[in-house]
């Protein structure tokens, strides 16, 4: 797992559809403080459903920091609106058919020999400017950042 905590270039704004289909930019999410940027593999992986879920079962600590949650997937958004329902999401699901925001992110796996728009399961933490304050991408498709991590870099940000 590679974990970074230090301040990274800011993120440019990105546009992508939820699993609604509704147009939707990052800074959206920003204005109200930080962001956790999840990166899912897609609906049919069932690492990234447990970790959806764990999320989901999570969101309440994270809101507690002002942080929202937004995961991104390469699916389009009807495949992301089913999970959602399956899984009982309350946070968005974006769509990166193209897979701009991935690579924006460096979060592509290319460890395939065809091409593919998959992402590795990754963590992004951004300030409520859209600078990134942690990042971490799980190149083993079977592990994933942790909860206690995650809140552990929420609380430090929030105590700046």
């Amino acid at each position: 797992m590679n974990t970074e905590l230090l301040t990274l270039p800011q993120t440019p704004d990105f546009e992508l559809h939820d699993q609604l289909g509704k147009s939707v930019r990052l800074s959206q999410f920003l204005s109200t403080g930080p962001m956790l940027l999840v990166f899912y593999r897609g609906h049919w992986c069932p690492y990234c459903r447990r970790y959806l879920s764990k999320i989901q079962r999570f969101l309440h600590r994270f809101q507690d920091y002002g942080a929202q949650v937004v995961a991104v997937g390469p699916e389009p958004p009807a495949t992301s609106l089913m999970l959602s329902e399956q899984l009982g999401l309350e946070f968005s699901l974006l769509s990166d058919t193209r897979g701009e925001l991935i690579d924006a992110y460096g979060t592509r796996n290319r460890f395939a020999s065809a091409p593919s728009l998959v992402p590795h399961p990754a963590v992004i933490i951004l300030d409520h400017e859209g600078n990134v304050r942690f990042k971490s991408i799980d190149r083993n498709y079977k592990r994933r950042t942790t909860m206690r991590t995650l809140l552990t870099r929420l609380e430090e940000l929030s105590s700046g």
